[in-house]
Formats: C-alpha cells, structure tokens, sequence
C-alpha cells in the first residue's frame, strides 16, 4: 500500500486538490446568486411607489432571480428576512 502511495503521490495530491477547488468553486457560484437575487431585490423594492416603475422592477427581479412575477415579491421579503438574522 505504501508503494502505491509512493508512486502516485503525485497524483493522489492533485485529486485532493482538485476536490477542494471545485467545492469552493460551487460555494462562490452559490454566494453570487444570493447576492445578485438580494441586489434585484433591493432595486425592486427602492422603486414600489413608483407604479411603472415598480413593474418594470418586479419584471427585471423575476427575470435575475428566475421566480415567477407573481410569486418575487414573497421571494424579496423572505430573502431580505433571511438576510437580516
């Protein structure tokens, strides 16, 4: 077993490092969603006294996020309750 080792520390190296990039690599593609749906959120939300412009808002939020216009404006104030704590 340690020969095998030996021989092939090289690659044994490579394969754990190989792991770990790519779990971060997911955590960062993770963390980016988040905070592009929160700035979509943000910008929705600056923008609701405004009718046409609220709309136009919801639309570019539902488009960002990929959730329904009907169902972004729930999304926003869960997201923004899950950001707060």
């Amino acid at each position: 077993m340690s020969k095998f080792i030996e021989k092939n520390i090289a690659t044994i190296l490579l394969a754990i490092t190989c792991y770990f990039l790519f779990s971060i690599s997911n955590s960062l593609k993770e963390t980016s969603s988040y905070s592009s749906d929160l700035r979509a959120c943000a910008q929705m939300k600056t923008f609701i006294n405004n009718k046409e412009s609220s709309e136009l808002y919801k639309q570019k939020a539902s488009l960002a996020t990929k959730i329904p216009i009907k169902f972004i404006t729930e999304y926003c104030k869960k997201l923004t309750q899950q950001n707060l704590f």
